[in-house]
């Protein structure tokens, strides 16, 4: 008898650790707390979404993390964020990692964007074809004077590798060819634009929201799909017509996330936020869960 009560114990003991190990799995349902990490072309957007948020709901503490839309996506698989703001769709090895840990999340687009081609303020080139484009960061044109510039050497400024923005160019512009070897890589938005206001020579790449920030220290080209078309600038209009590196801006999240993680991307796409979204350089959106 006595063997016998010894072993219902221990089985009620591994029992109950093992509905507590259950429980510990996932810190974040722990606090209503809503944590968000990823896009650094979404940050000042996001932390104004989260601002005016918590002005309405201030029982929900929200946490912006600034980085790159590759370290969100990987913290949300971690289940160490909520919500990864992402200015790309998943690569092929994230959505291997969710099939191995079985997870499945769910995508909102709560804003769409135009990657802006920028470059000094000083360079008299006003717009370039995508060919041309595409040749100066793959590395085949090397002077301004190849595309109707002065004299002067190229040097290209890139996103480093985890970087939504970089993915997106790379996958939609070079059609997956690499950047040229010469390309100087900076990790932030703030550092590009810095980069590119104190270098003559400079071209760069970046969401619409952070050039439109920027004012006279860089100047924006138009896009031409080639030599007869019309030059197109990134504006609100054209993200949503004819500018040719328009993206959608996105949050992911749980299939079934926590009421307040849920609460904090339906206030994203309501109207006061979309008013947000357009004060801050991008397009809006409507409604769009999928």
């Amino acid at each position: 008898m006595r063997v016998v009560i010894v072993l219902l114990t221990v089985l009620v003991s591994l029992s109950l650790g093992a509905c507590s190990e259950e429980k510990r799995k996932d810190a974040r349902e722990l606090t209503a707390l809503v944590s968000i990490e990823g896009s650094d072309t979404m940050t000042s957007l996001v932390r104004s979404w989260a601002t005016n948020f918590m002005q309405h709901e201030p029982n929900v503490p929200i946490s912006v993390n600034s980085g790159d839309s590759g370290g969100g996506i990987d913290a949300l698989i971690n289940r160490t964020t909520d919500l990864a703001a992402a200015s790309r769709d998943l690569t092929s090895s994230e959505i291997l990692k969710l099939h191995d840990k079985s997870i499945k999340l769910k995508k909102v687009t709560v804003a769409r964007d135009s990657v802006a081609i920028i470059v000094n303020p000083v360079n008299p080139v006003q717009s370039l074809t995508l060919e041309q484009l595409k040749g100066i960061f793959a590395g085949s044109i090397k002077t301004w004077n190849q595309v109707g510039g002065t004299k002067l050497p190229i040097n290209v400024f890139s996103r480093e590798e985890n970087s939504g923005t970089y993915k997106f160019f790379k996958e939609h512009l070079l059609q997956n060819v690499n950047y040229a070897r010469s390309a100087k890589i900076v990790l932030s938005g703030d550092d590009l634009l810095l980069s590119i206001s104190k270098d003559k020579g400079a071209i760069g790449y970046i969401g619409m929201g952070s050039a439109s920030s920027a004012g006279n220290k860089v100047k924006v080209l138009g896009l031409k799909l080639s030599g007869k078309s019309e030059s197109v600038k990134p504006t609100e209009l054209s993200t949503v017509t004819d500018y040719p590196l328009s993206r959608p801006l996105i949050m992911f999240m749980d299939e079934d996330p926590k009421p307040s993680v849920q609460k904090f991307v339906d206030y994203c796409l309501s109207a006061e936020a979309q008013k947000l979204v357009r004060e801050a350089g991008y397009a809006p959106v409507e409604k769009n869960l999928h």
